[in-house]
This record gives C-alpha cells, structure tokens and sequence, in this order.
C-alpha cells in the first residue's frame, strides 16, 4: 500500500454496506446479500466489491471541485453462498479509484488527464512490490469496464484482479462528471511475499534485434510474451512492443507488431552466429504458434 501512496493515493475506509442501486449496477451477476436489519435504506446491501464504497467517495470528492482524485481501501467483501443456510464468504481485496490529472497542477510538466496506462502502470507497480507471484494481463470482459480498455490479472491461471475504464453506459447511470479508472486485487489469491535479493549487472553489450510481425488482431503481447519466455533462451533477458499498425499494406483482420529483442550474457561478449540463431529459433516458434508472418 505504500507504492499506492507514493503515487499519490490517499486510503479510504468505507462502509461494508452499500445501496442495492449501486452494487446492482457494479456487480450484476453476483446475487445481493440483504441485511435484515440495516443502519438506513441506503445501506441495505453487504458489498461485494470494494467499488460500490469508493467510486461514490470519488464522485462527491469531484462534486466538490477536487477534479483530481486517487483513493484505494483495502477489506473484506462477501458473496453469497451456494448454501442458503450458511454464512456468506468473505474475501479480503485492495482496490483504488482515479480520475482527473495525471500530475498536481505545476509550472514545468504540462498535465493530461489520466488513462487506461496510467492505471495498468500502478496494478504493475503494486503487484512487482507486493508478491512473488508471476502475472499476466489479458483483455477482459467486463460488465462493469470499457470493452477496450479493461484488463484481467491472471497467475497460474486464475483471475486474481481485474482493471480499467469504467463502462460508458455505467459513467452515465452513476452521473459521474469524468472517466473514472479502477482496480481490485483478490489479496487471498496473492500470499506468496517477494523478498527484495541483490541482483548483478553484466559487464558485457547488450544486443538489440528488432522483428516485423503480421499477427491476427486477436494476439496479445502477454501471449507473445509467455511463448518467449517457454523458449528457455536465458540470453534473452527483454522483450517489448514499440510499435503497432493496422491499416494500409496490412491485411484485414491482421496488425502489425514491430518486436524488440534484447540479448544480453553474464559471461562473455554474444558472438553474432549465436544471437542469428536465437532469432531464428524465435521467428519460428511465433509463426508456428500463433501463425506470426515476418514482414520485410
């Protein structure tokens, strides 16, 4: 939680008791749980996310001229259980909530107001200091998020989080006056801690390699990514996307990725035959995999 306050979150604590309007319109899916003897008509309702607390925290922060706003809170939420007779289950989660300028108002950087990266930049923040677990991000589906802008967290191949834009159609039902970006981490599901290990620099070049690839609209970098990494080639120590067209001189249906290969050895200088046949052995994998063609 601290990552989140040094990028300028502040902590909210609300109630675990929310309207029926609100959680119906954050959770659809998920059966509402009713209090039988609730504090007011507007808490009526055991939350099931932590949004149905912060993003009306959000909202009257806003409505109160402070277009700037980052909150997160951490506790339980509760699903109702498949037997009637017992208690509801309860599952701990941190979540935050931002909107406005991506920076405080200042004289030397010009501000913008915050995206769908700048939220995927503080899950990735939070979830590299806080666990030992390995993560992966692929687009979700949503009832409450953008269709396009919205992402699950997935380790060992189970969703422990979710993030992104908030649905449109949900903006406009909650009358809310900005885009609002979310998150929420199941904190049951991320127990294994990192504990920080001195890692050493190689005195060696590093070697860059850049690919052009047509790829279906489909593929996402995270399965690029996990392919790579499965191939095993220690020396291959980064990789990213610097850049993605779709359009003319591209087939329908397909997008083009311009893929940097980065090589690197503790040990001694890569010789050029050794780096020829990393790539090869990548360029074959990918275009046997997901059907990656190498554009000249």
């Amino acid at each position: 939680q601290n990552v989140l306050v040094e990028r300028g979150y502040q902590e909210a604590i609300t109630y675990s008791f929310v309207p029926s309007d609100i959680e119906g319109l954050l959770a659809p899916d998920q059966e509402q749980i009713k209090l039988s003897n609730p504090i007011s008509e507007e808490l009526s309702i055991m939350r099931s996310t932590l949004w149905s607390g912060l993003i009306p925290a959000l909202d009257k922060n806003v409505k109160r001229q402070q277009s700037r706003v980052r909150l997160f809170e951490s506790g339980l939420t509760f699903i109702k259980s498949s037997n009637a007779s017992a208690l509801p289950e309860q599952r701990k989660k941190l979540a935050g909530v931002i909107t406005g300028a991506l920076y405080t108002e200042q004289w030397n950087e010009t501000s913008r107001d915050v995206d769908f990266y700048d939220i995927k930049g503080d899950v990735e923040a939070l979830l590299a200091e806080a666990s030992a677990q390995k993560f992966e991000f692929v687009k979700a589906d949503h009832n409450s998020l953008h269709p396009g802008q919205s992402a699950k967290i997935l380790s060992n191949g189970k969703q422990v989080g979710v993030f992104g834009a908030l649905h449109p159609s949900l903006e406009k039902k909650l009358s809310l006056d900005q885009q609002v970006f979310v998150f929420e981490l199941d904190l049951d599901s991320m127990s294994e801690k990192r504990i920080p290990e001195y890692t050493g620099l190689s005195p060696y070049p590093s070697v860059r390699r850049d690919l052009a690839l047509q790829v279906n609209e489909s593929v996402e970098y995270g399965r690029i990514a996990s392919l790579l990494k499965n191939l095993e080639i220690n020396e291959l120590v980064d990789t990213l996307i610097f850049d993605v067209y779709s359009g003319e001189n591209v087939e329908l249906g397909q997008k083009s990725l311009a893929l940097g290969l980065i090589f690197q050895d503790f040990s001694r200088t890569l010789e050029e035959a050794e780096i020829s046949g990393f790539v090869e052995k990548i360029i074959t994998t990918l275009e046997n995999e997901m059907g990656a063609v190498l554009r000249q």
